[in-house]
């Protein structure tokens, strides 16, 4: 009988396994998903076993034995591993390097916790849902007894929490497990706080901010069915489960889903992927949905819940918009804007300015010459912070101190802009008595300070809230009677095909946040362009019906979710080589049998053209076919690697972009 081949995977950018013996004198037989220490090189490295056979096509004289097999029975089950292999093929990644962006850090250096049970016990203080919720709710318990993913589209207030909590209720006491994602950080404190009151200590917690170990710990407490319930951000959709029941994808359009660096998933969609393979519920929640769920509703893959009636009967809000033309704004805020948060504090109620971008000032500029403060590594402003008195880049985290005068011609520096720091600044100076509380990810970095400053927005100890779209995500101010868009231009027409979507969702996640509890509210918009019949459409409709008038364009125009995309990126400290490279990439595929149908853009230069000293490139593909994508990137590979053209170069494939930049 030929000897077991072990065929481990490894943290390398290498696609291919590695043929390994097993350890001699075994006393437990290999097993798929168990991790094995493996010499590598001149290294030992810690690998997992992904697949076991009898044939190789190494020389036996050049397979080495394992060093040792870690665990006794498999780490990561069957579903993980296919996920992991799905991930691989869809998004044309290495396959272990797939594996480490799936596994706890913790877990890959070979060590293991001791495990914390957090089952769920017995639930408490259930609330009352209206006529409309129990519609809904009843409407979701029938249609997850055939699943199929359910997109519960509600509107801001309307109760889509609660209905989340009720249906969790029901698959823990089928003894299933439950996965609830959410896109920010900030949003996993409250609903925290009403999983546990409801539940018990049955909840882990996922997180960019939960250590390495404490991330371990739940991981496989959910294995080993020793936890009832994750929350947690886009990584948690990895975590293995021995029973899972249901999935709760919350605020499911938010573009934070997507990872952004290495294995360039969308959780989102891996929530439907897993759900279709181990059978499970799948709840895809939000105001705003995304336009690719709002078809896949129209096409019948998805099945809608509708939520129209927000829980507190309040009116809806007043809207209007200030004509910066007729009013400008100083600092940032226009005399109408000023007396309306004047009115509010008069009321003893909260007001929430939105502007979607941090720090002090977007642009720093000597008003003598004109030289502005760039980044030396970046084509890209830096940012001013007042605060510390620094200058940062948003891309590349460099930073120096602020200086008054321009190192040209030591004229005086101005700072054009306004940044959420600003307009902090500028609201204290007016309102001096007032706590005013700014979020954005500069002051919620520690879980203490994320957790401080929303206490103070919610317990309405804070009576106005500045922030970026943090701020927007799923969060109840009982007391907000006044929303204003700061910058309305800025987010109305940025670049991109998704910019009007993107703003949509911000606008009616913004204003839904005001007047919930029968409270007069009035919503107001800072804009140079009042005649905008976009922005008349966002006044005067429901995000439905922008979405309605708005797909007509994206169907014409070619764009998702109407066709399917790859970007191709490139970059490198020789621009000549990044181009040389793309250029390669076009004609290949132009030149490729039963491709020519793709739309090929490019190569173009990046929106941010160079990063971190990196010149940077991109190419996109779209095609109504996203079967002929899947050939083309798997083409590509074997095109770079045969030519050897990715050598002294970085480059990725991303696969449904939602990032152009």
């Amino acid at each position: 009988m030929k000897p077991q081949i072990l065929n481990v995977v490894v943290d390398t950018p290498v696609s291919q396994f590695f043929d390994y013996y097993p350890p001699k004198d075994l006393d437990h037989k290999p097993e798929i998903g168990q991790r094995v220490l493996v010499p590598f090189g001149r290294r030992e490295v810690v690998g997992f076993i992904h697949a076991i056979s009898h044939e190789t096509t190494l020389p036996k004289k050049k397979i080495k034995l394992c060093k040792s097999i870690i665990d006794q029975s498999p780490l990561v089950d069957k579903n993980t591993s296919d996920l992991i292999s799905w991930c691989k093929n869809y998004y044309h990644y290495p396959i272990g390097k797939a594996y480490a962006a799936a596994i706890p850090k913790y877990l890959r250096s070979g060590k293991t916790p001791e495990l914390e049970s957090m089952l769920f016990k017995k639930s408490s203080g259930k609330k009352k849902l209206t006529n409309h919720q129990k519609k809904a709710f009843d409407k979701c318990v029938k249609l997850l007894k055939n699943p199929v993913p359910i997109l519960l589209n509600g509107v801001t207030g309307s109760g889509k929490t609660e209905l989340y909590l009720q249906l969790m209720e029901g698959a823990l006491k089928r003894g299933q497990q439950v996965l609830f994602l959410v896109p920010e950080i900030g949003l996993t404190p409250q609903l925290s706080e009403a999983i546990t009151s409801r539940f018990g200590g049955s909840v882990g917690i996922i997180h960019s901010s939960t250590t390495e170990k404490s991330r371990a710990k739940v991981w496989l407490a959910a294995k080993e069915n020793e936890v009832s319930i994750i929350l947690g951000t886009r990584s948690s959709i990895f975590v293995p489960f021995r029973s899972l029941g249901l999935i709760v994808v919350d605020e499911e359009h938010d573009e934070s889903y997507k990872q952004q660096s290495g294995l360039l998933y969308s959780a989102r969609d891996l929530a439907v992927i897993r759900a279709k393979q181990v059978g499970c519920g799948l709840i895809l929640g939000s105001a705003t949905p995304s336009y690719e769920s709002l078809l896949n509703s129209e096409r019948g893959k998805y099945s809608e819940v509708q939520l129209n009636k927000k829980v507190f009967s309040a009116k809806p809000p007043e809207k209007k918009l200030i004509n910066l033309n007729i009013n400008p704004s100083n600092k940032g805020l226009s005399s109408p804007l000023i007396s309306a948060i004047s009115n509010s504090l008069e009321r003893n109620e909260q007001s929430l300015l939105f502007i979607n971008r941090r720090g002090y000032s977007p642009v720093t500029m000597c008003e003598v010459c004109g030289k502005i403060d760039e980044c030396p590594r970046c084509e890209s402003n830096l940012v001013s912070y007042k605060g510390s008195e620094k200058l940062k880049c948003h891309h590349c985290s460099y930073r120096k101190t602020a200086e008054k005068n321009c190192s040209a011609c030591m004229g005086k520096k101005i700072t054009i802009g306004h940044g959420t720091e600003k307009i902090e600044e500028e609201l204290e100076q007016r309102f001096p008595e007032e706590l005013i509380i700014r979020i954005d990810r500069d002051s919620t970095r520690s879980n203490k300070k994320r957790e401080e400053v929303f206490e103070h927005a919610k317990s309405g100890a804070a009576k106005i809230l500045v922030g970026t779209q943090m701020l927007t995500k799923g969060h109840d101010f009982p007391n907000l009677s006044l929303v204003a868009f700061i910058n309305v231009d800025q987010g109305l027409f940025g670049s991109g095909y998704r910019s009007g979507e993107r703003f949509a969702q911000q606008y009616y996640q913004a204003s839904g946040r005001c007047g919930r509890r029968d409270k007069k509210s009035l919503v107001l918009l800072q804009t140079h362009n009042p005649n905008n019949e976009a922005l008349k459409s966002l006044l005067n409709k429901s995000y439905r019906e922008f979405y309605e008038e708005n797909k007509g364009d994206r169907k014409r125009l070619g764009w998702p979710p109407y066709t399917y995309s790859v970007l191709v990126r490139a970059e490198s400290p020789n621009e000549n080589r990044v181009f040389d490279f793309l250029d390669a990439v076009a004609a290949f595929i132009k030149n490729s049998e039963g491709l020519s149908s793709l739309r090929v853009l490019g190569p173009i230069p990046s929106p941010i053209g160079k990063i971190r000293g990196r010149k940077r490139g991109q190419l996109m593909l779209t095609s109504k076919s996203r079967k002929k994508l899947h050939i083309t990137g798997g083409r590509l590979l074997s095109f770079v690697d045969e030519k050897k053209l990715g050598t002294k170069l970085k480059w990725s494939i991303d696969v449904d972009p939602t990032d152009h930049s």
